[in-house]
């Protein structure tokens, strides 16, 4: 079998689909819909839990839970309603009405796309965020391409 090579449109793509399934996930948990299986499905079709091991180290994760090995881990910090991760309360419940990326900068190696960028977060009530991203992509047996980390945090304010 031949491997399929990563190329930009891959890279920006990927990073959209991430983008619009946290306002797909907000959206779908606003109007009553069964958010917690949607969540579940992103993390199945866009991250590599299901076939193999994902580094995922959420934005707002401390302590003993700051890393998400585990799809029940992912799903909890996504949505929530989780008492084996009581300080989860669903990052992507918001809901968030527009995300984006910028600052875009990546290495295509083969299979595999080593991405940083900012995404920004605009919440329903108009409230704005953005945090620091790097993910690894890869084009998995299947032909589609998930997520295997996903690094995310805060940009750091010193004080003067």
């Amino acid at each position: 079998m031949e491997t399929k090579l990563f190329n930009e449109k891959m890279v920006t793509d990927t990073l959209q689909l991430w983008c619009d399934n946290v306002v797909l996930i907000g959206k779908i948990h606003s109007e009553g819909g069964d958010f917690a299986a949607a969540a579940n499905k992103v993390l199945s079709e866009n991250y590599d839990y299901d076939n193999g091991k994902v580094l995922f180290k959420p934005t707002l994760a401390y302590g003993p839970q700051t890393f998400r090995p585990t799809k029940k881990g992912a799903l909890a910090y996504f949505v929530g309603g989780d008492e084996n991760f009581p300080t989860d309360k669903g990052f992507k419940l918001k809901p968030w009405v527009k995300v984006w990326f910028n600052k875009l900068d990546y290495i295509l190696h083969a299979d595999l796309a080593i991405v940083q960028c900012n995404v920004h977060f605009i919440g329903e009530d108009d409230s704005h965020i953005f945090v620091n991203k790097s993910f690894v992509f890869k084009i998995c047996g299947d032909g589609k391409v998930r997520i295997i980390l996903h690094q995310s945090s805060l940009p750091y304010q010193p004080t003067i």
